[in-house]
């Protein structure tokens, strides 16, 4: 820890002294990166800032970069952002779309603790909180930019922005055309599609995506514990029913010895459309996703059919808004009206086939959750450097439980199931009724925003948020930024923040870990972020630079986690246990040292405890990260290469893990995109070749939560249902590659 904060120093020391002879070469030299400094962001203040005056640590992931970089996904994309890492990727997270931690902060089914939002619409899942959104399902195409904020965020947008927020924001008045098939390794195949076209101040665009893979089938893939390779089915069914509907225990099963195929389902089929009419100071809009893939390495391949076509998640979404914006005083109050209607389901095809009980029978869940809601916000101009936001929102919403049900598939509609796996399971028969719980929840929330000048050097952002839920009861969250600037090449932030999560229904109400009375989680964080821009004018290395470097402090309390209780059928339950703490510091490096030739390197270190324990490496994380790109555009600028690196180093894991002493290895994997461009005077025609995970390296998430499976205590003879039912890890794919041909005009 001392060595990296004496680098970081040393560092920031050589270069943040550049020398500059008058005040004009000044502005000729940062000219550049001024504009990037200068870069406007919204979600950290609901209104338009410059990003090096935003009261929060802001990272903002350009339309460009993403079609430079060749990122196919949310996950690809935070994988290069500091702070972000994860447990499992985009295909081993089960239903769940993956288990990340930002900052230390995450690892719960769903990254419920982060906050999902696509034009300030949140897209967390209604009933259970999970941030959806993360795969490819979500368009990227009709994207103008990725705004990033790592901090808690509920003083602006309540519940679950709370280790930060993720921002997708769709380009605005867009004309064109934009077409972009795609093909790869393992029949993957896909197409990206937009059209906008403007009349006078009114423009209509939309954008469609499409993605279907066969997936590696999760072969060839690390699996040194053989939870997914080199097994045989069960000599015996714990429990069945027989061809007359008969229940049975320890029945003979006719497939006992059989292999069971090595891998696990890795299909995807995915397709969304995005679409939204604009004109002066309105604007509506409508979303549909859909998620259909394979659960990948959810569970270990012996006790679940993880290679069977039915073992797959469904999840579809859809929202529609309207958003309207008035001037009720030009140039001094503006209201701000939102109105919004979104749903969530859990189609009743999600679920899996046991090989130890009820032979081709399958387990699904189904769940529908909807959400109508309505917000007023008042943007005031106090003074020339005084600017009020107040704002109110009202949010009802209908949420479910899962249905859990056995072989026949039922109505995603019904909080009831003519097939209910409980009875089956307690021995009542098939086909047996069952009714679940529904919940209408409301919650209200007020916040205000001040913010202004206390100098010329010195900014200031103050505000709170009071919110009531019928379901969590009441939270107050404050927030506080000083932000001094030194001329134009330093800015210096002093950040509080605080945020709180409800407890989910799925927390609530699991069918294995419940608990209905969980109290919110809640946060405290306190950062420290200076930014620094530097000019090539006085040297031959560079052409410009950046720096940022932030320390994080952040106490959670009430944290939501699971503890032990031998009389719940997997041995936990959820439960608020207490406080623990996260500390770290995240360095930002971003040099441009031709017109041609830019690179990037960025690294945080993390840390952790709980209340009365020493300060260590986190579970599921590593202490160190290390990302970092080159990108160099050559051949008169008709190729762009763009390589990129991602270094972890050795993992903690947690107690509970059963295949890992303390520690798993670290990994360092690599990606590529090359990109062909000015290939045609009049028509943008771009081929691209992506290369993920360029020199095969062989590495692994994980086991998410627990990870408490133990391989070795399979026995197709006396022991077919081991204790635990999460891997130890998550086996990631070898290299592969993607051919992309983007067309624009």
């Amino acid at each position: 820890m001392k060595n990296v904060f004496f680098l970081t120093f040393f560092f920031i020391l050589i270069f943040s002294v550049p020398a500059f002879s008058t005040e004009k070469e000044l502005d000729e030299a940062i000219s550049k990166l001024r504009m990037l400094m200068e870069q406007k962001v919204v979600t950290a203040s609901r209104k338009e800032r410059e990003i090096n005056l935003a009261a929060s640590n802001v990272t903002v992931i350009t339309s460009h970069l993403i079609e430079e970089r060749g990122y196919r996904n949310l996950v690809e994309i935070l994988e290069d952002v500091p702070g972000f890492d994860f447990a499992t990727y985009d295909d081993g997270g089960g239903e769940y779309p993956s288990h990340s931690f930002n900052r230390g902060i995450g690892g719960d089914p769903g990254n419920a603790k982060l906050l999902i939002m696509v034009d300030g619409i949140v897209q967390n899942h209604i009933s259970f909180n999970w941030s959806q959104g993360w795969t490819n399902e979500q368009i990227l195409h009709d994207l103008d930019r990725i705004e990033i904020v790592q901090g808690p965020g509920s003083v602006l947008y309540g519940a679950n922005a709370f280790s930060g927020i993720i921002h997708f924001i769709t380009k605005r008045n867009y004309k064109g055309v934009y077409v972009k098939p795609w093909a790869g390794e393992y029949n993957t195949k896909g197409l990206d599609l937009m059209y906008g076209e403007s009349w006078n101040d009114f423009n209509f665009q939309i954008a469609l995506r499409s993605y279907l893979s066969d997936g590696d089938g999760g072969k060839e893939r690390p699996d040194p514990a053989g939870y997914f390779s080199g097994n045989v089915e069960p000599d015996k069914l714990e429990q069945n029913y027989d061809s007359f509907g008969n229940y049975t225990l320890n029945s003979p099963n006719p497939d006992g010895g059989k292999p069971i195929k090595n891998g696990f389902n890795t299909e995807k089929d995915n397709k969304s459309v995005r679409l939204k009419f604009s004109g002066p100071g309105s604007e509506v809009g409508f979303f549909y996703w859909e998620r259909k893939d394979g659960l990948g390495s959810y569970v270990p391949g012996y006790e679940y059919d993880a290679t069977n076509s039915n073992f797959i998640v469904h999840h579809t979404g859809y929202h529609v808004y309207s958003k309207s914006r008035y001037g009720l005083i030009p140039k001094k109050i503006n209201l701000h009206s939102n109105v919004w209607y979104r749903v969530n389901r859990q189609e009743p095809d999600t679920g899996f086939v046991y090989f130890y009980r009820f032979k081709d029978m399958k387990k699904s869940y189904h769940s529908n959750g909807a959400q109508i809601g309505i917000e007023e916000q008042l943007d005031i101009k106090l003074s020339g450097d005084m600017d009020l936001t107040v704002g109110a929102r009202h949010m009802t919403s209908r949420k479910m439980e899962q249905v859990v049900s056995l072989n026949d598939e039922q109505n995603v509609r019904s909080s009831a199931t003519d097939s209910s796996w409980d009875e089956a399971n307690s021995g009542n028969g098939l086909n047996v009724t069952k009714n679940y719980n529904t919940f209408q929840e409301s919650e209200v929330a007020l916040y205000a925003l001040l913010e202004g000048k206390a100098s010329s050097r010195i900014n200031y952002s103050v505000g709170g948020r009071y919110e009531y839920g019928t379901d969590y009861g009441k939270t107050v969250n404050p927030r506080l930024g000083l932000i001094y600037r030194l001329k134009r090449f330093w800015t210096s932030k002093l950040l509080y923040g605080s945020a709180f999560r409800q407890p989910s229904l799925f927390e609530q109400q699991d069918e294995f870990r419940y608990n209905p009375d969980l109290e919110p989680e809640k946060i405290n964080t306190y950062e420290i972020e200076n930014n620094f821009i530097f000019s090539g004018a006085n040297s031959s290395l560079f052409d410009d630079a950046s720096v940022k470097v932030n320390l994080f402090h952040s106490t959670l309390i009430d944290t939501i986690g699971t503890v032990t209780d031998s009389s719940r059928p997997e041995g936990e339950r959820f439960e608020n246990i207490g406080e623990s703490y996260v500390r770290g510091i995240s360095t930002v490096v971003d040099v441009d040292i031709t017109r041609k030739i830019s690179f990037y390197l960025n690294h945080i270190y993390t840390e952790g405890k709980e209340a009365h324990d020493q300060w260590g490496a986190i579970d599921h994380l590593a202490k160190n990260k290390v990302n970092a790109g080159l990108n160099w555009l050559g051949l008169n600028d008709r190729l762009n290469l763009n390589f990129r690196v991602n270094h972890v180093g050795r993992r903690k894991v947690p107690d509970s893990n059963g295949y890992f002493r303390s520690h798993a290895k670290g990994y360092t994997k690599a990606n590529l995109a090359l990109t062909f461009k000015k290939l045609f005077s009049r028509l943008k025609i771009e081929p691209q070749l992506i290369v993920k995970n360029l020199f095969d390296e062989k590495y692994y998430g994980i086991g998410r939560q627990g990870g408490s499976s133990v391989s070795s205590d399979y026995d197709a003879v006396s022991n077919p249902n081991p204790d635990g039912f999460i891997p130890a890890y998550h086996p990631q794919p070898g290299r592969t590659w993607y051919l992309n041909l983007r067309i624009e005009y």
